[in-house]
């Protein structure tokens, strides 16, 4: 069986946010995750509670990021536009003993602003890159800029467009790792990218197989569209959303951005 994260027939989705790919990739969110290690999270959490709280987390997903900083003593307010990713995440939360530090509201990033302001919005884990037009990142960086107390900070981090990869990836299956499931089944990840150059997008099949033995028995997927963000193309948004930006890594060691380096993490501070 193949099932597709697709809206139900029945429905005519009242805008572009009725349709929750993410009701499909909760099932394998964490595993599709895997390969950005725990320095992210650790890196999020460090950040997160040298700030005065509470600290917002947009694109929070199943709490992968906030639950860690919750568990390290900050309160966050956790925005996700995926109903299913945050009836994950609080479970998730209530299982960690850290239900009562995270406040979990379905929002789109675009249009969500703190009241009050906070001193800390975060964008983990590349979800920025969803905002496939530069309208809808600028609207984005606005509401942020309106959601932070003066001088208020932005973290986020994006993965660097490289033409080789590119090239290479260029509609070929590939495979991203495996696991067991609750069920104790083994599952596979693979992944289809397919990419627009001058569009700047980047169109990706997620898929989950389940396997016994050799053979697929069920297998989802889910298409999900990133906007490939250049690093002078992100200082310019930054600066014309009211932002100066503050550091600029590589990784979440902090080393400075290198040539070799596949990450940016940004800082930014509200001017």
């Amino acid at each position: 069986m193949n099932r597709r994260a697709e809206p139900r027939p029945d429905q005519s989705p009242p805008d572009d946010l009725a349709f929750d790919p993410y009701a499909i990739v909760v099932d394998f969110y964490d595993q599709w995750a895997a390969h950005m290690g725990e320095e992210d999270v650790a890196f999020y959490a460090q950040e997160a509670t040298r700030a005065e709280g509470p600290v917002v987390e947009l694109g929070v997903g199943n709490g992968r990021v906030a639950i860690p900083v919750a568990r390290a003593g900050q309160r966050v307010i956790g925005v996700d536009t995926s109903s299913a990713m945050v009836t994950d995440g609080r479970r998730r939360a209530h299982q960690a003993g850290v239900a009562d530090r995270i406040t979990w509201t379905i929002g789109d990033m675009r249009d969500w602003v703190a009241e009050p302001a906070v001193d800390l919005v975060m964008i983990p884990f590349r979800s920025f890159l969803h905002l496939t037009t530069t309208e809808d990142q600028l609207r984005a960086l606005g509401s942020i800029h309106r959601s932070l107390a003066p001088s208020g900070g932005l973290i986020l981090n994006m993965f660097v467009p490289d033409p080789e990869v590119i090239a290479q990836h260029q509609g070929q299956r590939r495979f991203q790792g495996e696991f067991m499931d609750e069920r104790g089944r083994r599952c596979e990840l693979w992944s289809v990218n397919r990419y627009s150059t001058t569009g700047q997008r980047l169109e990706l099949r997620a898929i989950m197989e389940v396997c016994e033995g050799n053979r697929v028995v069920d297998s989802v997927e889910a298409d999900l569209e990133l906007r490939m963000v250049y690093r002078y193309e992100m200082e310019h948004l930054l600066a014309r959303a009211g932002f100066e930006v503050e550091a600029l890594y590589g990784w979440f060691d902090r080393r400075s951005l290198g040539e070799d380096d596949r990450e940016m993490i940004w800082i930014a501070r509200k001017a």
